[in-house]
Order: structure tokens, then C-alpha cells, then sequence
């Protein structure tokens, strides 16, 4: 997996957002990947479903394993408890998987329970896991009671999966945003005496820059890479070495000394002083 010192990842969006293809991208450098299927196959004739289905498919390289889990919702904690220490597990996506514990067919049941059994075989994976999930609590709640037992389980599968995960991305129109890096790296990246004022906001910066993308060629700005630069020569005869109140002129050679009188500004000053800011 490309993302280094994480065992599970969250990977959060909405609708046709590239959340899966990010996610499928933190795998792809896994030796043994397992997708793990969790949407129901749907209805025959709607094809458009059907077609989305054939793209994921299509999308996986031939050595990846498929595993459904459609047939009861808690078989994905089972896949989960028993998945071997050399497996990465790509699960796409906690929606599919609200709607079977939502179906009438696997009803009466504690709905709550189920999904804190998910989190818990989460917390104690042995594997690697990638889990795709619908970001559903930007939208309008939902108008019918249906709608809105799918949003407030599948929020509740969120809250669940974010806490037990070590790093969570929210992908936003193709582009990923990490929510919650893992704690070791931030650990790493924090100095170890008290810091300044100053360092105390530049270090999760800098933290959060390096995780945000899959590539550890993460260019930083110069003000934090770049030592101060050298302080100017002094050696004699260095005009710069003079002390600031005879500082040279460099423009007209004029050397300014104590109690000298000095021309006033003219009316071209003002302006030319803010033409020279503008380009500074």
C-alpha cells in the first residue's frame, strides 16, 4: 500500500466523487488485495445499476480476489476477523452494506449492534483494510422515512468506522483530503522540546502536507526547507560591514552620516514608492 504506517483507511465521498478509484489506488502497490463486494446485485432490468456494477469489475486487476457479502450483513465482520496478516482488504462500500442491514429480509434486528461488531472486528484486523463509504450528511434529509433510516445508519456506520480507522480521506470532486492522519506520523513530525509559538503552527502543516498525497515527493516551501541565508561578509573594507547609520547609497553612492541633511521626498515619491511594492 502506498500509504506507509496505516493498517485501515476510511475513504469518505459523495456521489461519483473518485472515492473509489482512490481508494483502489492505495492498494495497487498491495501483493494480495481481496475486494470485498458488499451491493446487492439490484433489479435485473435496471441496467444503468448494472452498468456501474460491470465498471468496478472492470476496474480490478486480474490477480485481485472478489468476496461477496451480500447474503448477511455481518458475514463483512467475519471476513474482517478472519483475514490473514499478508491480506489487504479493499471493502467497496459501507452503502451497500447499510442497505443489506436494511433490508426487510434481515429484519428484526439490532441494527446498532451490528455495526459496533463491524467497528469492533476493524479495531482487531490483522490485515490491511481500505473501506469506500457515501459521505450522505452534506444532502437535504431525506423526505421519506426510508431515506431516512438509510442516512442515519449509514452516518452512524461513518462515525463507527472513522473512530476505529487509523487515517480517514474525504474525496471532493476527484481530490483527496485527509481528515485524520495517523498519529504516528504526526508524532514523528513534532518536535521534541516545547516549541515556539511560531512551530506550534507550522508542524501539522507540514504533517498534513506530507500525508495528503500518495507520493512522498511532497515539495515544501522554501521558508521551511532553506536554512537562513549567510551573514554578509565582513571583512574589512566591505562597505556592508560599515555600521547602519553609514550605510552606502547603492543607486547614487551617497553615504549617509550623522547629521547630515537629507532631501525631502518630492511629489513623485509616494507614487513611486507604491509602484516599487507592487513588484516586490
Amino acid at each position: 500500500m502506498s500509504v506507509d504506517g496505516w493498517n485501515t483507511v476510511l475513504v469518505l465521498g459523495g456521489t461519483r466523487s473518485g472515492k473509489s478509484e482512490f481508494a483502489e489506488s492505495l492498494v495497487t502497490d498491495a501483493p494480495v488485495v481481496r475486494y470485498v463486494a458488499t451491493a446487492p446485485e439490484g433489479d435485473p432490468e435496471d441496467t444503468e445499476w448494472a452498468t456501474r456494477l460491470a465498471a468496478h469489475r472492470a476496474r480490478r486487476p486480474g490477480s485481485w480476489t472478489t468476496e461477496e457479502t451480500t447474503e448477511d450483513p455481518r458475514r463483512l465482520a467475519d471476513v474482517l476477523e478472519s483475514a490473514e496478516p499478508n491480506e489487504t482488504l479493499l471493502v467497496d462500500d459501507l452503502g451497500g452494506w447499510v442497505t443489506v442491514l436494511l433490508d426487510p429480509d434481515h429484519q428484526p434486528a439490532d441494527d446498532v449492534a451490528t455495526i459496533a461488531e463491524l467497528a469492533e472486528a476493524l479495531r482487531g484486523c490483522a490485515a490491511r483494510v481500505v473501506l469506500v463509504s457515501p459521505e450522505v450528511g452534506l444532502s437535504l434529509v431525506p423526505t421519506t422515512p426510508l431515506g431516512r433510516a438509510f442516512t442515519d445508519a449509514l452516518g452512524a456506520a461513518n462515525r463507527a468506522v472513522a473512530d476505529a480507522c487509523d487515517a480517514v480521506a474525504l474525496v471532493v470532486a476527484g481530490q483527496p483530503v485527509w481528515l485524520k492522519p495517523a498519529a504516528t506520523t504526526i508524532a514523528q513530525s513534532a518536535p521534541a522540546a516545547a516549541p515556539s509559538a511560531s512551530a506550534r503552527v507550522t508542524a501539522p502543516v507540514v504533517a498534513t502536507l506530507a500525508d495528503a498525497e500518495p507520493t512522498p515527493e511532497v515539495q515544501l516551501p522554501d521558508v521551511l526547507t532553506h536554512a537562513p541565508p549567510a551573514a554578509p561578509n565582513q571583512q574589512p573594507g566591505n562597505p556592508w560591514a560599515a555600521p547602519t547609520m553609514a550605510l552606502p547609497m547603492v543607486a547614487t553612492g551617497l553615504v549617509i552620516q550623522p547629521g547630515m541633511e537629507l532631501p525631502m521626498p518630492d511629489e513623485y515619491a509616494g507614487p513611486q514608492a507604491v509602484d516599487r511594492l507592487a513588484t516586490l
